[in-house]
């Protein structure tokens, strides 16, 4: 399917040449002419631009809805609104080079003449995130953190952290929601405590037993949950934590240079989950005031939510993968922090080495403790 996707091509105003998000100054940096513009300077000069772009996106989206409406509950129907979710094609404003990417890309990077596109009308509107986490590691530190990690790491494949693999390092913003809540909680529990003595040779144990209760207005915060079906939960969950405070309003400008994700979940699917959650953390706070007890039992807890807050967030990450024995392993680095995760390869042949050596030592030393013996 060919689609005419509303693009936004950031490019420097001195000489044209592509402008990219610099991580390290915070600064948006042409790497040709070596010009540097603020985000508001970036927002000033591409304001315009980028409300014709959402405009334009809008109503390909309201056309697009008109035709579904008018399809036919055949299969081949069925396979062809299937390809449209999963692939989109549209024409790079730089070169022309035709680009395929799926439904839920909006940043990316022309394969043919690596000028950064962001699809600007894939994050407008309803999909439009509240705030963003601008990049704070560049690619050069991220990459050190990763060799860090691998230099401790010693049965890791070769080329597993070579040249070639650092050039496939991608930098990604990744949707999640993120959920504040002002609750009134009550909560009535059972507190034991356990008092032992001994008078000769004979020990006594007393125990008392407590009726507790606590209620109280209750603020939990920035209690989050991804907003993509596609990617590894447990590699991007053990990333965090972000560092909220310095989120910024969203602005399309800050995903130039990187690639960026769109969100598939919707709050209806993960409230459930979210609440869940809440009534933990909820219980977890007000247990914390039952100090003094040898052991806290909850018999009941309630609450009523008054104030609730959800903000679509999307956050940076460093993503590097690997293919060993036709397995895909992932790699995570926080682009802001710089902490790591992921699923790493283990060498047989290496760890082969190491059992010969093994093997070696032990024989050599029997052989050496038996010519003693002798």
């Amino acid at each position: 399917m060919e689609f005419n996707m509303a693009i936004v091509n950031y490019k420097c105003p001195n000489c044209a040449a592509p402008l990219k998000f610099n991580p390290d100054k915070q600064l948006f940096s042409c790497e040709f002419c070596m010009s540097e513009f603020t985000e508001q300077k970036v927002q000033e000069i591409y304001a315009e631009r980028e409300a014709k772009v959402n405009k334009q996106e809008q109503a390909e989206q309201q056309a697009q809805q008109a035709r579904q409406t008018q399809k036919t509950d055949t299969a081949q129907n069925n396979a062809q609104q299937k390809q449209e979710e999963d692939a989109v094609v549209y024409n790079c404003p730089s070169c022309g080079a035709v680009v395929m990417t799926t439904a839920s890309t909006a940043a990316t990077t022309c394969f043919y003449c690596q000028n950064p596109v962001v699809l600007g009308g894939r994050l407008s509107g309803d999909f439009k995130p509240d705030r963003v986490i601008p990049f704070a590691l560049s690619k050069k530190k991220a990459a050190q953190k990763f060799l860090e990690m691998c230099k401790k790491k010693k049965f890791l494949p070769k080329d597993f952290a070579s040249e070639k693999q650092i050039e496939k390092m991608t930098g990604v913003y990744f949707p999640y929601w993120y959920i504040d809540e002002q609750k009134q909680a009550n909560m009535v529990a059972k507190g034991n405590k356990i008092r032992t003595w001994r008078v000769g040779n004979k020990r006594y144990t007393e125990t008392s037993v407590y009726q507790l209760e606590r209620s109280g207005d209750l603020i939990i915060k920035n209690v989050f949950e991804r907003a993509l079906k596609s990617q590894d939960r447990d590699m991007l969950q053990c990333v965090h934590p972000f560092d909220l405070t310095q989120a910024k309003p969203f602005a399309m400008s800050y995903l130039s240079g990187f690639q960026a994700e769109k969100r598939d979940i919707e709050k209806a699917e993960i409230n459930n989950a979210v609440q869940q959650q809440m009534q933990e953390y909820g219980k977890q706070l007000l247990k914390n005031t039952m100090s003094g007890y040898t052991g806290v039992v909850v018999q009941k807890y309630d609450d009523i939510t008054e104030l609730e807050s959800w903000n679509y967030t999307l956050l940076p990450v460093w993503i590097v993968t690997y293919k060993f024995n036709n397995k895909i392993f992932p790699f995570a680095i926080n682009g802001q922090t710089g902490k790591t995760f992921g699923k790493l390869p283990v060498s047989k042949g290496r760890l082969a080495i190491l059992a010969s050596i093994i093997t070696a030592a032990v024989f050599i030393l029997g052989t050496i403790g038996g010519y003693f013996l002798l």
